[in-house]
C-alpha cells in the first residue's frame, strides 16, 4: 500500500487481517470483546475488514457525531448478510427521502408523548402481573426468563392484538432465535442456528402481515394502528410497514427486558441507589394508575435509566453505512467506499467523557451535567436527529424502565444472591445465571 503523500493524512491504525474474510472470525466469536480489545490497541478510530468490506470504526464523541450526521456517509449496502436478512425491508438498511418519511410514520408510534401515554395502562398491567408472584414468601425469581416473558406479552398486546400465552411463547422462541443469528456464520442450513434464525424470521413476517390486516379493519389502539393511521396520512404504501414492524418488534423485545433486568441487578448491588429511587417513587407515586405526568418528573429514575444504558454493553456498534467520498475525521483519511460503523459501547466507555466510566454512577446525568456532554457522547441509540437513523424506541424504553422500577419500588426489596454474574458473549450481553433475585415485599418505616 503506498504510504502518505505529506499533505495526505494518514488511514486510521488497524488491521485487515485475511484476505476477504479479514477479521469477520474475531467479530462473530466475540462482539463486544472485539471493539473492546481494538480500542485499547488502537485507540477510538480505527480499521478492520469484515464481510470482504474494508471498515472504519468511529468513536470518540466528535467521531461518532460524525458518523452519525456527515451526509457523506449513508447507511446500506455495507451490512453484513446477517443484518441484510434479518432486518430485511425495514428502514434500518436505506437512507434518503424514503426512509425520513417512514420513520415519522414510527415516530408518530412509538416517539410521541401522547402515544406513550396510551400504552402506560397496558405496560403497567403486565408489569405487575410478572412483578407480583416475585413477592410470595421465600421467592427467588429468575429475571431474565420472566422479563423476557414480559416483553413478548407486551409485544403481543401492543403490536399483534394477540394476548394469549401461547403467542407470547412462540414470540418469545422466534425472537430468540433471530438474536442468535449475529452469533454464528451465516449459513441459512435448517437445523443449525442461523437455519432456526431465518426460520423465526420468516414466520415473524406471517404474524407482522396476520396483524396487519386485522388492524386494517378497525378496532385497535396500539402502535401498529398508529403506524397505518400515520402512513395513510402521510402517504406512505401500507405494505412498506411489514419490515418496519418486525424491526420493532425485535428491537423492542430486547429493548425492555433487557435493561429491566441489568436495572434490577445493579439495584440490588447498590442498596444506597435502590433507596434514594425508592424515596423518589413513594414522593410522586407512591400507588394506583402511573402517569406520564409522575415519569416525567422522577428524574432520579430517569438518571438510573440512562446509566443502565450507558455503563451495560447492550449495543456495540451502529448498523453499517458506505462512504460516498473522501473525508477526513480526527486525523485519519477514510477512503471512498469504505464501510463505516459507530462504536456505540466504547464511546460511552470514554474517560475524557465520563470520568472513571466503570463506576455504576446514576449522578452522571444530573440535568446540569447531562446537558454539558457534547454531541455524541452519550449514544446507546445512536445520535443525530431523530428522523434519521436515532433509534426511535429511546423515549418509550426510558419510560419502560421508569415504570418497572417504580412498581417494583412501591412493592419489593431484593438482593442478588451468589451467583454467576459474568456477563454472556451474547447480542444483547447479560448475566450467565439468567440473574436469581431473592425479593420480599417492602414495609413501610413507621413514621
Amino acid at each position: 500500500m503506498a504510504k502518505p503523500t505529506r499533505k495526505q493524512k494518514p488511514l486510521p491504525p488497524g488491521r485487515f487481517g485475511l484476505p476477504w474474510l479479514g477479521e469477520t472470525f474475531s467479530i462473530i466469536r466475540n462482539n463486544h470483546g472485539f471493539y473492546k480489545d481494538r480500542l485499547a490497541k488502537y485507540g477510538p478510530i480505527f480499521k478492520t475488514r469484515l464481510f470482504g468490506n474494508s471498515f472504519v470504526v468511529f468513536s470518540g464523541h466528535e467521531a461518532f457525531h460524525t458518523f452519525a450526521t456527515d451526509t457523506r456517509i449513508v447507511r446500506g449496502d455495507a451490512d453484513p448478510i446477517s443484518a441484510e436478512q434479518i432486518f430485511m425491508n425495514s428502514l434500518a438498511l436505506i437512507d434518503g427521502v424514503e426512509h425520513h418519511s417512514r420513520k415519522a410514520v414510527m415516530l408518530r408510534a412509538v416517539g410521541f408523548r401522547s402515544a406513550i401515554a396510551s400504552y402506560l395502562p397496558t405496560m403497567q398491567s403486565l408489569l405487575e402481573r410478572t412483578i407480583d408472584p416475585w413477592l410470595e414468601s421465600g421467592s427467588t425469581a429468575n429475571m431474565r426468563a420472566d422479563l423476557q416473558r414480559f416483553a413478548a406479552r407486551l409485544t403481543g398486546a401492543l403490536y399483534t392484538g394477540d394476548l394469549s400465552e401461547e403467542h407470547a411463547a412462540e414470540m418469545d422462541r422466534h425472537l430468540a432465535n433471530m438474536r442468535d443469528a449475529f452469533m454464528t456464520l451465516p449459513i441459512p442450513i435448517p437445523g443449525t442456528t442461523y437455519g432456526k434464525a431465518i426460520a423465526g424470521r420468516k414466520r415473524m413476517d406471517e404474524i407482522v402481515g396476520e396483524a396487519l390486516e386485522k388492524h386494517l379493519k378497525g378496532g385497535y389502539d396500539d402502535i401498529v394502528s398508529r403506524m397505518i393511521a400515520a402512513a395513510q396520512e402521510s402517504d406512505v404504501p401500507v405494505d412498506k410497514l411489514r419490515g418496519d414492524i418486525r424491526h420493532l418488534i425485535f428491537a423492542g423485545q430486547g429493548g425492555y427486558f433487557v435493561p429491566l433486568t441489568l436495572a434490577t441487578m445493579v439495584l440490588g448491588q447498590h442498596p444506597e441507589i435502590m433507596e434514594r429511587a425508592r424515596a423518589e417513587v413513594l414522593e410522586i407515586s407512591p400507588d394506583g394508575q402511573i402517569t406520564m405526568d409522575q415519569i416525567e418528573r422522577m428524574e432520579y429514575l430517569e438518571q438510573i435509566s440512562k446509566e443502565v444504558r450507558r455503563y451495560f454493553a447492550m449495543n456495540s456498534a451502529t448498523f453499517f453505512g458506505r462512504v460516498q467520498e473522501d473525508m477526513e475525521v480526527g486525523g485519519y483519511r477514510i477512503p471512498k467506499g469504505w464501510g463505516a460503523m459507530g462504536g456505540i459501547h466504547i464511546n460511552m466507555r470514554n474517560p475524557e467523557v465520563f470520568p472513571d466510566p466503570d463506576r455504576f454512577d446514576p449522578d452522571r446525568f444530573q440535568p446540569m451535567r447531562e446537558a454539558a456532554l457534547a454531541p455524541g457522547s452519550y449514544v446507546p441509540h445512536g445520535d443525530g436527529q431523530s428522523t434519521h437513523h436515532r433509534c426511535p424506541g429511546e423515549n418509550i424504553v426510558t419510560v419502560a424502565v421508569k415504570v418497572y422500577l417504580t412498581i417494583l419500588l412501591r412493592k419489593a426489596e431484593w438482593s442478588i444472591p451468589e451467583q454467576d454474574l459474568t456477563l454472556t458473549n451474547e447480542l444483547f450481553p447479560l448475566p450467565a445465571s439468567g440473574l436469581r433475585v431473592d425479593f420480599r415485599q417492602h414495609v413501610p418505616v413507621a413514621g
